[in-house]
């Protein structure tokens, strides 16, 4: 039996799986079905590090993908952050697997998985997919910034003159910042604001250029007004990407502790 074979068998019973794993918007041409394909995605997610954010039974745990075996059709992903997460998962008959590596959507649905050891640490094995999605359209999962200790944008207009903002929203596309400096508020679309310092809290600060997409006035419950400024990233390299994938998982994983309280 050829090794394609063989790994074709070894999935075949996992295709009642395929659909949960689709959102209504998923474009069925970047759906994977060959498991060497779906090996060699699952080994993108590997190389870059990639986090991945697992659902099953209302619960979820952020992981990262660490082996994987294409003779098999099995792979590898670590153990999450919360023992009791940990503990439930095995039970799941059905786990969903999202991520977003350079913004570029994966997603599938595996039957259940088995713990396991991996290097001396706890993990956990599961099957491959029937069907991974890999959605090369330029998708950005957007998490709210923290209010009580904000995040900051500053930066020179086209003049040189100073500006200041706070960051409503992040993604690893761009952020929105929210102001009421009316000058800040009136750009135009397609300006773009160059070196523009990110203050990101304790994950540091980055220094990106941003263009204005999307601007759009407020009026506050007391009627003052505010402005807030979808911005694109210019340009991300790899070190911001992999800092703001950082930001955007630990922000979405504190949103959804906090909602479990």
């Amino acid at each position: 039996m050829s090794a394609d074979l063989l790994l074709e068998t070894a999935v075949a019973d996992q295709a009642h799986y395929a659909e949960s794993s689709r959102d209504a918007d998923a474009d069925a041409d970047y759906a994977q079905h060959h498991p060497l394909q779906i090996a060699v995605c699952l080994r993108h997610l590997v190389a870059g590090q990639d986090f991945v954010t697992v659902e099953f039974d209302g619960r979820q745990i952020v992981t990262q993908i660490l082996d994987v075996d294409s003779r098999n059709a099995r792979f590898v992903f670590d153990a999450g952050s919360v023992a009791d997460d940990n503990d439930a998962l095995p039970d799941a008959p059905q786990l969903t697997f999202r991520s977003l590596p350079g913004g570029i959507r994966t997603e599938f649905s595996t039957s259940a998985a088995t713990p396991v050891m991996f290097e001396g640490l706890p993990a956990f094995e599961a099957p491959f997919p029937a069907l991974l999605y890999y959605v090369q359209r330029r998708e950005f999962f957007r998490v709210q910034t923290p209010v009580l200790d904000p995040y900051v944008a500053s930066g020179p207009f086209v003049d040189g003159s100073p500006f200041r903002a706070e960051l409503q929203d992040i993604s690893l596309g761009g952020v929105a910042l929210k102001t009421g400096e009316t000058r800040l508020g009136s750009v135009a679309i397609g300006t773009i604001l160059r070196d523009v310092s990110l203050q990101l809290g304790s994950f540091g600060t980055l220094q990106l250029d941003l263009e204005v997409v999307a601007p759009r006035q407020l009026t506050t419950q007391k009627g003052d007004q505010r402005f807030v400024l979808g911005c694109r990233f210019v340009e991300t390299p790899g070190t911001a990407e992999r800092t703001l994938q950082r930001v955007v998982t630990q922000l979405e994983t504190k949103r959804t502790l906090s909602t479990r309280r």
